[in-house]
């Protein structure tokens, strides 16, 4: 992940923690990863109080909840490559 790059660098740049927290959020959003999303509300909070100890523990929680989201879509997408090859694919016959 870009932002524990970031994190690596002592917090140098907060605003540069919050960008990408934003594109997180948005992208965790879009899906309806809520649980990251929070993390990431609770980061970008932490970040913009300069609050080293609170981005530590965001970014703890923010690896945590990935990982998790990260297991549950491999496991639909497992499911959903089992659907298909049960189903069988049918391509149309061509004259």
């Amino acid at each position: 992940m870009y932002i524990l790059e970031m994190m690596d660098k002592e917090f140098s740049d907060y605003k540069k923690i919050g960008i990408h927290l934003n594109q997180m959020m948005g992208s965790s959003s879009s899906i309806g990863a809520k649980r990251v999303r929070n993390v990431c509300v609770a980061f970008r909070a932490a970040s913009e109080h300069n609050n080293r100890p609170g981005c530590l523990r965001a970014l703890e929680l923010l690896e945590h909840e990935y990982c998790y989201l990260k297991n549950k879509l491999h496991e639909l997408f497992q499911l959903e490559q089992q659907r298909i090859l049960a189903a069988g694919v049918r391509y149309p016959r061509q004259m």
